[in-house]
């Protein structure tokens, strides 16, 4: 211990500093020169990047003014009445006249073509070089828009290569929008003189040149120049926005319209910067001064530099700049004074325990799935971790000091910066919904939380922390359900049974509007309530329920058959089928109830029987009481047969409602042209009523109104025409639906008539459909019943065959056979299993009950084909060969086949 207590000890810093005092002026001196040498470059370098850009923007707008002036102008004379009459009747010498003026105008004094096209065809011509045509329609795609833009075209002419600036204009129909003429505006870059020295005046440039592929177009003198040549040497070298200081000129290339790709067009030039080179000789002068002081010092007190404090120095900022420069290996190293190794140690110590926090940190930041990104309290970004990182790739690689508007769309500009001035008072941090766009037509969205970061506990916010939470995929889901809903919604309010949904408890799902007529409520009102609340009679709560346990315990449906008694004290019975399904809201067991009145089928399976007991009673009285008995039961069937046919017509209605729907669609387009055509012609004729009346009209007004009204008019019955024919085949359709009745029609037109009601359904898909059918196969049936076949069987493809895909094909053939017509209908969807195929035609079996399908279409069409049609329908189609539907029924081409028909019937 005393001999540790006895060790010389290092002076202390005063003592050791007041010795080499004057060593530290050497050391000031050259830290001072180091920092002026390093401040005049940068300063030098940021005058001359900070002209050069002021220069490319001046540039740049100057030569965007100029050519949108003249596209302007061009535009602005391709739509005047004169020029467009004058193109119309071919008047070339009064086109001639208005691109001669346009020429001497302000603008026109630049451009060395101006030409004009009709039809594809040259008509006039009033420019200093003809217009390449053949290389503009590869190069000038958009001459057909309405968005005409500048574009630099290079091509091989009769004597030389030669590059041009050109604009097409396109010249449309008022009326039609029909593109019949372009206007074409164009400047030669290969001679154009006064256009280089706008650009030269502009960019405030000694020397210019126009260089394309480095080829030469033009400079502004001649090119075996001194000046001249070099700048084209240099330029011939470099890429876009380079420069070169060289004898006092500032060398610098532009390129001009960027936005091209193909080929670059440069401007290249040569300027003095006044303000530049007096930097550059103060910044010398200074520079001389200091060097010169800085060794005067050093040369007298070089001898009093202390070798111990300089290296314990050195050590502690060696140690201090390897930590700034991130390497968390590197430990201190003590040296000779005292109080350098205590901040070395104490350096040390706070640098370990930072590195271990900002380790962990860093991790969470950078591993965190969640977009995170902190700003300052104005919005300027700071940082963000990778998750944020991919939603912007349109930021730069150094995206600090941008602004999260640079983010966000636009509009949401104004409400970030509110939600940002929450979060810096302190209030509770705001939560926002606000998406980001990845491309030009989908985006994300994001709930925000902007929280306040506050690390010196001060009270006052240190910067802002954005968290986002993906929440697209939930929003898609939520309206998708919506949209599914509101869908299942429309249907069962459509469909004539009595359907309702309940939970296992009673409580209401779902019901349609006949239940809650019924039930003499609203069917909106009657959701979330419990059987008790709506139905007064607990015996028929009790049976309900029981029932639905029944059915829940099966796991399978059940059918019986109720009664009620409705106010008139009449008894009403009901043939009700309940089916077992999970509940997407609540995801518990539910049930659908689906009930139809058959009172007429059990009135009149009542009466059969009466009539049957009676039957028995007479067989041994009288043979004449057994005809009687069975005309009566003949009477009896025939109104069975009656009911059975309207359940029948209670699809037919739904069906005539689509037709509607598709036949709606198809009339508004011929009917909304001949308004907008009726309107036109109103105006026009009130226009030529108050020239008449003001005695101001002319011939050539009273012929130009004549032209145009056989044009309207033409146009008008055209489309009213359409509208006809659309209504006519509509109503038919309609009557088809409505009757049973036999006529003559030609299937193949029959069928496309169907398909075009069905146009609405299949906008949405890109589906192949084709009909094989002979133009002259004429029949006699009862059409109704055939269009509700092709209905449901093309609808069924669009459910069940192709349930994940937009693409797909349809086929209807129809022929001739067997005194018949075999009507094959396919498609080549999924197909279907053998346990699908034995229960396709059951009533109220589907494989999308979830979705809302009924399993009732299927039922239909097998009713519709074996007893509308007398006919017969057989289904082959096994997995992933698509279905095939082969229906044969019988046909009458004749009158005389027709009548026979009737008198059986």
């Amino acid at each position: 211990m005393a001999v540790m207590n006895n060790k010389k000890q290092p002076p202390s810093l005063a003592f050791q500093i007041a010795v080499p005092i004057l060593g530290l002026l050497v050391i000031t001196g050259l830290t001072i020169f180091a920092w002026s040498f390093y401040i005049s470059k940068t300063a030098l370098e940021s005058e001359l990047a900070l002209d050069l850009e002021k220069t490319k923007s001046i540039v740049s707008l100057s030569l965007d003014n100029t050519l949108n002036d003249i596209k302007d102008d061009l535009i602005e004379m391709s739509l005047t009445p004169n020029f467009k009459k004058a193109l119309a009747s071919d008047d070339s010498e009064e086109i001639e006249r208005k691109l001669y003026n346009f020429l001497s105008s302000k603008q026109g004094y630049l451009l060395d073509i101006l030409e004009v096209f009709k039809g594809g065809n040259h008509l006039v011509d009033a420019g200093i070089i003809p217009v390449p045509i053949m290389q503009l329609k590869a190069k000038h795609k958009n001459a057909l828009t309405t968005s005409p833009t500048w574009e630099h075209l290079t091509f091989r002419a009769t004597d030389n290569i030669k590059t041009i600036l050109i604009c097409a204009i396109p010249i449309t129909n008022t009326q039609t929008g029909e593109v019949y003429g372009v206007l074409y505006g164009g400047i030669d870059l290969n001679s154009n003189v006064s256009f280089l020295d706008s650009l030269r005046s502009s960019s405030g440039a000694i020397d210019a040149a126009l260089i394309a592929k480095k080829r030469l177009l033009i400079s502004s003198h001649n090119k075996s120049e001194k000046n001249i040549r070099e700048l084209i040497a240099w330029a011939h070298g470099v890429t876009t926005d380079s420069y070169l200081i060289k004898e006092g000129r500032i060398f610098s290339t532009i390129r001009l319209l960027p936005e091209q790709t193909e080929s670059t067009l440069l401007y290249t030039f040569s300027k003095r910067n006044p303000s530049f080179q007096a930097l550059k000789t103060n910044y010398m002068k200074s520079l001389g001064i200091m060097l010169t002081l800085t060794l005067l010092l050093s040369s007298i007190t070089a001898w009093m530099m202390q070798k111990r404090i300089l290296s314990a120095l050195k050590k502690l900022t060696n140690y201090a700049h390897s930590v700034m420069e991130g390497s968390s290996e590197t430990s201190f190293e003590r040296g000779s004074v005292k109080e350098f190794n205590q901040l070395g140690e104490n350096l040390e110590t706070m640098i370990s325990s930072l590195d271990k926090k900002s380790t962990y940190i860093s991790k969470l930041f950078s591993s965190a799935t969640a977009p995170i990104i902190t700003c300052k309290l104005d919005g300027t970004i700071l940082d963000m971790n990778p998750a944020a990182e991919k939603l912007a790739p349109t930021l730069p690689s150094k995206f600090h000091t941008k602004s999260l508007a640079t983010l966000f769309p636009d509009k949401y500009s104004q409400d970030i910066k509110i939600y940002l001035g929450r979060a810096v008072a302190g209030q509770t941090p705001p939560v926002a919904v606000i998406p980001i766009p990845i491309s030009s037509d989908e985006e994300l969205s994001f709930v925000w939380t902007f929280s306040p970061v506050d690390i010196a506990q001060k009270g006052s916010a240190d910067f802002i922390l954005l968290q986002g939470q993906d929440v697209t995929e939930n929003r898609k889901a939520v309206k998708k359900v919506l949209e599914s809903e509101s869908r299942l919604r429309q249907i069962i309010d459509i469909l004539p049974q009595e359907i309702f949904a309940n939970d296992i408890n009673g409580k209401f799902i779902l019901v349609n509007k006949n239940k809650a007529k019924r039930l003499g409520r609203i069917a909106t009102e009657l959701t979330g309530k419990h059987l008790s609340e709506v139905i007064d009679n607990p015996d028929e709560i009790a049976r309900t329920q029981n029932d639905d346990q029944l059915v829940i315990d099966r796991d399978d449906k059940l059918l019986i058959e109720e009664s009620y008694v409705d106010e008139n004290r009449d008894i009403h019975w009901l043939e009700t089928t309940k089916v077992p399904y999970l509940s997407t809201e609540t995801h518990t067991q539910a049930i659908l109830t689906i009930s139809m009145d058959i009172t007429r089928i059990k009135n009149a399976e009542n009466t059969l029987q009466n009539l049957n007991k009676e039957l028995v009673e007479r067989v041994s009285m009288r043979t004449i009481e057994l005809e009687n008995a069975n005309s009566a039961l003949t009477k009896s069937m025939d109104e069975l047969r009656k009911t059975q046919n309207k359940l029948v017509e209670t699809e037919k209605m739904a069906s005539l409602g689509e037709l509607v729907a598709g036949i709606a669609h198809e009339i508004n387009t011929p009917l909304g042209i001949g308004v907008t055509s009726t309107s036109y012609l109103k105006g026009m004729t009130e226009e030529l009523q108050e020239q008449f009346d003001s005695s101001s009209l002319k011939k050539s007004n009273l012929e130009n109104y004549i032209k145009t009204s056989n044009t309207a008019l033409s146009s008008i019955v055209k489309n009213l025409n359409r509208a006809a024919k659309l209504i006519s085949d509509f109503k038919q359709l309609a009557v088809d639906q409505s009757t049973e009745d036999l006529r003559n029609i030609n299937l193949r037109d029959y069928i496309e008539g169907i398909l075009i009601s069905l146009k609405p359904k299949l906008k949405d898909y890109d589906y192949s459909l084709e009909v094989d059918c002979p133009d002259d196969l004429d029949i006699i049936l009862s059409p109704g019943s055939l269009m509700l076949v092709i209905s449901n069987l093309v609808m069924n493809s669009l459910t069940h065959g192709f349930p994940n895909s937009e693409h797909g094909s349809l086929t209807i053939s129809a022929h001739k056979k067997n005194e018949g017509v075999l009507l094959t209908y396919s498609d080549n969807g999924i197909g279907m299993s053998k346990e699908q195929l034995e229960k396709i035609y059951d009533p109220f079996y589907t494989t999308k009950r979830s979705a809302g399908n009924t399993g009732l279409g299927m039922h239909l069409v097998y009713n519709l084909v074996t007893r509308a049609l007398k006919g017969r329908i057989e289904c082959k189609s096994t997995i992933g060969t698509g279905t095939t539907f082969e229906i044969w029924f019988p046909a009458y081409n004749s009158e005389q086949d027709k009548s026979n028909t009737q008198l059986e019937s």
